[in-house]
């Protein structure tokens, strides 16, 4: 019965062509992949059960052009199973690469209030920055060389993180050293959610280690124009690889967006400004050949799918108009 639904599937409601034409450098994926309210738009499979939805649907997200790469969103509450790891790499093409999320173990400094941090709870961090459990929880999991090849920038999301906790200086010295200790065969970008920590600095240790700041569109940050004006004040990024992650409108909290947008069916309220500045990291990327991973949240516009369509199709036709 299965084999006969695909058979009568309807054609991909996506710009296929479109998406083929894209340079290869430059890679559009949603921030996870697992949402009810695709089905009939990204999937047009009939699966068993939801446990077989989130188990198998990476493949058939992975067959449209428009999405090379993916945020693996869930490993920022528990470090990466080698066996989940193994069934993403059997499920994507040769070339996919997602960006994964670190384990937040690692990136929280104080341990917020909330019941899921048990014990934890309100405490400092003793793993904050540790490198030694990034590898031995995170990174050797992701060396056998049929999970390496899908493996693209690791992004260290931190929460604000308040000035009686850790000082500017403080957090800028300890990422210097935590990336300095890493192994350089993975790649690596820093997500702050601090705007004050957008200086000389912290770009500086981000070019020193070959890491790169992750330009997010998030309520309370500066907008991307904002963060890329920063690099290049600061002498830009010396990385071979971009990283942006669109998440919220800004002055928008991350409940507000969810009540406004779930469940994710359809692009809701369009940011103009955003689209515009992602286009612009895109062609920067191309113009000095380096390889952008771009994530889109469905809590950005409504529908991150169609958000990643519209900017990708305004990325090739600029392009077209370039060639002109």
């Amino acid at each position: 019965m299965t084999e006969q639904k695909e058979l009568f599937a309807k054609p991909s409601p996506f710009d296929e062509e479109r998406a083929k034409s894209i340079p290869h450098l430059i890679r559009f994926g949603t921030s996870t992949w697992t949402y009810e309210g695709w089905k009939g738009q990204v999937y047009q499979k009939h699966y068993r059960s939801d446990q077989d939805f989130k188990r198998n649907s990476l493949s058939e997200y992975a067959s449209h052009a428009w999405f090379r790469t993916v945020g693996i969103d869930s490993f920022f509450y528990n470090p990466p199973k080698q066996e989940v790891l193994s069934s993403y790499a059997a499920q994507v093409p040769e070339t996919f690469q997602w960006v994964s999320k670190v384990w937040e173990h690692l990136t929280i400094p104080k341990f917020p209030t909330h019941a899921r941090y048990g014990t934890q709870k309100g405490q400092l961090n003793s793993d904050f920055l540790n490198a030694k459990l990034f590898e031995e929880a995170v990174l050797y999991k992701y060396r056998s060389p049929k999970i390496f090849e899908h493996t693209g920038p690791f992004v260290l999301q931190f929460p604000h993180i308040a000035p009686s906790v850790m000082s500017p200086d403080e957090f800028i010295e300890r990422l210097h050293s935590f990336l300095q200790s890493l192994p350089r065969d993975f790649r690596y970008a820093t997500e702050v959610r601090n705007k004050e920590y957008l200086q000389s600095s912290y770009f500086e240790a981000l070019n020193q280690s070959k890491a790169t700041h992750c330009f997010n569109h998030w309520s309370y940050m500066p907008c991307l124009k904002d963060q890329m004006k920063a690099a290049a004040s600061a002498g830009g990024l010396s990385a071979d690889f971009f990283v942006a992650r669109i998440l919220t409108p800004l002055g928008t909290s991350y409940q507000e967006a969810v009540d406004r947008f779930q469940p994710y069916r359809n692009l809701q309220c369009p940011l103009p400004d955003m689209r515009a500045d992602v286009l612009t990291l895109t062609k920067r990327a191309l113009q000095t050949n380096r390889t952008a991973f771009v994530i889109i949240n469905n809590r950005a516009e409504g529908n991150a799918p169609l958000t990643i369509e519209a900017i990708g199709t305004a990325l090739g036709k600029s392009l077209e108009q370039d060639r002109r």
